[in-house]
């Protein structure tokens, strides 16, 4: 056997996630040939190494980083055969920085501002690769974010319809590498918001009265004969008194201090993203907590609570720029109600609270069961056809997309009741070659909206590449790029690469470039590194016998001793006034019961006995037994 002289590492090509990514070892011997990597020396500095999962002849790890490592070095050796790899970990260091335009805005004044976030790179260049911006505010609302040039994005700020003064707090998640992770950078804003009103004064009549205000004068103004005088000002958050000074006719000055009657305002502005999870007890979700005191200061070590319904949470941790940040992680199975976070700023009293919703999302549909109303159709005819769908965990799933399938006939849009139960209606056509024929139907689903997992892998030589959300939901029309040539995935989420050809493949989100795969394929068809598993779309097919055209059906239906029976036409509507012919093997039967075109009767026999009903029109009949 020649001997290994070669080794090479593979792995991302790009910026990894944090809690850790997948390399594999390979081995050659002098011809090229692939030869096991076993025995080979694996170190890591800035890393743990553990085994992953088997995949002769390659040697899998799973790199777990330390904590705060930016690189990570792996190192192999074999003899004299010897080979380093160096792989950076994400995300990029970047900043956000939002800022508003006018930067103060009053109420009463002004009714909205322009909202700009600008994702920046350490030396102030802009960073474009992650996600639109989260954003959340403690008051007001932001809406409209669209994208206005690399690494920036404007929105508008609507402000409060509330007249007092407050403090808005605005934060921002840029996500990373795709727009539901949790890593990523972020930032805020703190914004005193003023308020322009009118004050209501009463003094000596026909003063002049003036007001101080956070050592703004405002005025002065006259009273009236009454003593009675409105003054516009602008009272800013956080002074709740106001120093007036009233001077009448003599000259003579009267001072006072003005209780302005505010209100206690809100505080705590909170980010929770992800806001969809599957319930599978690893996902996580991130929440960051942004505080300010009633002037408008950032709160240093603020005693900030947070609770979840179900799942769990760790934290607070206080970090850069005044934050705190907990980490959600999701419960191991479905709750029987809602999931809900729910933040509280004790200090500065009941209205600094944010109760934030987190869906978790039952994942997309495993098993497919198909049904047929009548094991023998009739050509010309139109019957029902049944799909119930189960997720992974065998609960029923609801929203599945049923694609049903045959060469013969065509089938109705989807009606989905209850909940998990899908019907089409499938009408055949008058005539066909054979007496029987195929019908199948497949499911996936239901979509997502946000893509957060891209996967490639290998079936019978051709490669695939398939979007995901976070609960495995596929997510159409996604463009990616793989070299110089893009491909748009399809309804299912999936689509075509082409041959598997040797080399290495970089599959990028053509809008999200940080959310990419690294494929290394190592001989025509295969093996590839790393495996992702190919989506078995679930899908049920039977044989179904055909007969003639006929010019009715016959319907029965048995429910203990009582017989109901009804004619059809080829679409499934009942046809009323037919006369039908009723034949008992044994016993006998109570009076025929007709109701809107529906026939019933009891029969009595101590035994099993056999009921035939015939259309005498046609002769068309139809038998059933009947254990009463």
């Amino acid at each position: 056997m020649a001997s290994a002289d070669t080794l090479d590492i593979l792995g991302p090509s790009a910026a990894v996630a944090p809690e850790g990514f997948s390399i594999a070892l390979v081995r050659r011997d002098a011809s090229g040939t692939l030869v096991s990597a076993e025995g080979v020396a694996v170190s890591a500095s800035g890393a743990r190494l553990l085994p992953g999962p088997g995949q002769p002849p390659l040697r899998t790890f799973l790199v777990v980083p330390e904590p705060g490592a930016r690189r990570v070095r792996v190192s192999a050796q074999a003899q004299e055969a010897r080979t380093e790899a160096d792989f950076t970990l994400g995300p990029p260091a970047t900043q956000v920085s939002l800022s508003l335009e006018p930067p103060t805005p009053v109420k009463g004044r002004d009714k909205e501002a322009r909202l700009t976030v600008r994702i920046l790179q350490p030396d102030g260049t802009p960073e474009d690769s992650g996600a639109p911006p989260v954003l959340r505010a403690n008051v007001g609302r932001v809406e409209e974010l669209v994208r206005a040039g690399p690494g920036t994005w404007t929105a508008r700020y609507v402000l409060p319809d509330t007249r007092y003064p407050e403090v808005a707090v605005l934060v921002a998640l840029s996500a990373w590498p795709h727009p539901q992770s949790i890593h990523g950078a972020y930032g805020k804003v703190l914004v005193p918001l003023a308020a322009a009103v009118e004050l209501p004064l009463r003094t000596e009549p026909n003063a002049q009265l003036s007001v101080s205000i956070a050592g703004t004068s405002f005025g002065p103004a006259k009273a009236g004969a009454d003593g009675r005088v409105r003054l516009p000002v602008i009272v800013p958050p956080g002074h709740d008194t106001a120093r007036s000074s009233a001077v009448d006719k003599a000259g003579n000055v009267r001072r006072t201090k003005v209780n302005l009657a505010l209100p206690p305002t809100d505080g705590l502005a909170c980010v929770l993203h992800p806001q969809r999870l599957p319930p599978d007890g690893v996902s996580q979700a991130r929440l960051l907590c942004a505080t300010s005191d009633k002037l408008g200061q950032p709160v240093n070590q603020a005693r900030v609570e947070v609770s979840a319904r179900h799942g769990t949470l760790r934290g607070p941790t206080h970090v850069e720029g005044g934050l705190i940040e907990w980490r959600y992680t999701a419960p191991a199975s479905p709750p029987k109600t809602p999931e809900r976070l729910l933040a509280t700023w004790p200090e500065r009293g009941a209205g600094s609270r944010e109760e934030l919703p987190m869906q978790l999302e039952q994942g997309p549909v495993a098993r497919v069961a198909l049904e047929l109303a009548e094991p023998l159709v009739h050509l010309g005819s139109t019957v029902r056809v049944i799909t119930r769908a189960w997720d992974a965990a065998g609960q029923r799933r609801p929203g599945a997309v049923v694609v049903p399938r045959s060469p013969l006939g065509t089938f109705s849009a989807p009606r989905e009741e209850p909940p998990g139960v899908v019907e089409h209606s499938w009408s055949l056509p008058p005539r066909a070659r054979d007496n029987e024929t195929t019908l199948e139907v497949l499911a996936y689903g239901p979509v997502g909206t946000e893509p957060a997992r891209l996967s490639v892998w290998v079936d019978e030589g051709v490669l695939y590449a398939g979007v995901t959300d976070l609960c495995g939901l596929p997510v159409p029309e996604q463009p990616l790029r793989v070299g110089d040539a893009r491909l748009v995935t399809g309804a299912d989420g999936t689509g075509v690469l082409g041959p598997a050809r040797p080399g290495r493949w970089e599959v990028i989100h053509e809008r999200w470039p940080g959310l990419r795969r690294t494929l290394d394929v190592l001989a025509e068809g295969g093996p590839i590194f790393p495996v992702d598993p190919s989506p078995r779309v679930p899908r049920e097919t039977r044989r179904v016998r055909l007969a003639p055209e006929a010019p009715v059906n016959v319907r029965l239906k048995v429910e203990g001793a009582r017989v109901t029976y009804w004619m059809e036409d080829a679409a499934g509507r009942v046809l009323e006034g037919r006369e039908a012919y009723v034949w008992l093997s044994a016993g006998e039967k109570s009076a025929v019961v007709v109701e809107g075109g529906r026939g019933s009767f009891v029969v009595r026999n101590p035994g099993p006995l056999s009921v035939s009903v015939a259309d005498v029109a046609t002769g068309v009949t139809a038998m059933a037994e009947v254990r009463p």
